[in-house]
C-alpha cells in the first residue's frame, strides 16, 4: 500500500512540474518582445531595424507579398527617402490585420480610419492616426463583359456580389438585398466574376484595371457614374508618440513627392490618369 501510495505521489508531483514548465514557456512567449512575423518578405529596399512598423496586407498582384504590385510600388515612392526608420512587412491580408490589432505600437497600409470603422473592424476612432492620402481610390460595381452594369443599388437587388474581404460595400450597398461573398484575393474574385459564380463584383480603381490587364481580359463593364466610395489610401497607425513623428515626418516627405513630379511618373509608367489618381498635395 505504502509504495502505490509512494508511486502515485511521484507521478502527480512530475505532472505538476510539466505543468509548471509548459505555463511558464506560454508566459514567456506572451510577456516577451514582440518577434518578427516567420516567413516575411519585406520590399527590395533597406529598412530599419526597430523602426516604425507597418504591415502591409497582402491581396493579390497589386499588393503581393514577393515585393511586387503596383502599391508596394506607391508605398516604396512615399517611404524611400523618408529618414524615419520604417520597417514595411507584408503579410496575408488578415495575419496583417490581425497583428496590427495586437500590436499597438504598429501601423497599417493600405487603410484609413474610415473604411476600419465603416468595415465594422473598430467602434471608434480613438486611440488611432492616418497619414494624408497618397492615392484616391474609387469604388465601382463590375458586371460580366456584355451585360448592363448596375446604375443603382435597385440593381444590385436579389443578386450575389464578390467583394474584397474587410472593404466597405456591404455598408455602402446596405440598402440592396444583396448576398455579398467575401473575397481575400482580388485574382480570385475577378475569375468569379468572369466565371459565372456571382452575379456582380465590387472592385476598387485602379486595383481592377491591373488585374484584368494581367489576365489578358478586358476590363468588365462598370458605370462610373454610379460610384460605391471615393477614399483615399493612407497609412493607419495607432496613436504613440514615435508613430505621431513618423506621420509628420511622412506628410512633409509626401507632399515633397507629389509636387516633385515622382508620383506622376509612377502614375504615367502605370498608364493611369495622375489627376484622377492623385491627391492634391496640400496640408
Amino acid at each position: 500500500m505504502k509504495k502505490t501510495s509512494l508511486t502515485w505521489t511521484i507521478a502527480i508531483l512530475l505532472g505538476a512540474a510539466a505543468v509548471m514548465l509548459f505555463l511558464k514557456g506560454q508566459s514567456g512567449n506572451i510577456i516577451a518582445p514582440t518577434k518578427q512575423p516567420q516567413n516575411i518578405k519585406p520590399l527590395p529596399f533597406e529598412v530599419a531595424e526597430g523602426g516604425v512598423q507597418i504591415y502591409g496586407t497582402a491581396w493579390g498582384m497589386t499588393l503581393s507579398e514577393d515585393g511586387s504590385g503596383f502599391y508596394n510600388e506607391l508605398i516604396r515612392l512615399f517611404l524611400d527617402g523618408l529618414e524615419t526608420p520604417v520597417q514595411y512587412d507584408i503579410l496575408p491580408y488578415r495575419r496583417a490585420k490581425a497583428l496590427f490589432y495586437r500590436n499597438t505600437e504598429s501601423c497599417l497600409y493600405p487603410s484609413n480610419i474610415d473604411l476600419l470603422m465603416d468595415g465594422g473592424e473598430i467602434s471608434s476612432a480613438d486611440g488611432l492616426i492616418d497619414t494624408r492620402g497618397i492615392l484616391n481610390v474609387k469604388v465601382y460595381v463590375f458586371s460580366p463583359p456584355g451585360t448592363a452594369p448596375p446604375a443603382s443599388a435597385h440593381d444590385v437587388d436579389h443578386r450575389s456580389v464578390a467583394y474584397a474581404m474587410g472593404s466597405r460595400v456591404p455598408f455602402f450597398l446596405r440598402g440592396a438585398n444583396a448576398d455579398f461573398i467575401a473575397v481575400a484575393n482580388e485574382s480570385d474574385k475577378a475569375r468569379m466574376l468572369l466565371s459565372g459564380r456571382v452575379d456582380l463584383m465590387t472592385a476598387a480603381m485602379p486595383d481592377a484595371k491591373f488585374v484584368f490587364e494581367a489576365m489578358q481580359k478586358p476590363l468588365p463593364p462598370f458605370n462610373p457614374e454610379y460610384e460605391l466610395n471615393n477614399t483615399l489610401a493612407r497609412v493607419t497607425c495607432h496613436d504613440t508618440p514615435k508613430n505621431r513623428a513618423f506621420l509628420a515626418a511622412f506628410n512633409t516627405h509626401a507632399m515633397a513627392v507629389l509636387e516633385g513630379g515622382k508620383a506622376h511618373a509612377l502614375m504615367l509608367e502605370n498608364r493611369l490618369d495622375a489627376a484622377s489618381y492623385l491627391p492634391q498635395p496640400k496640408p
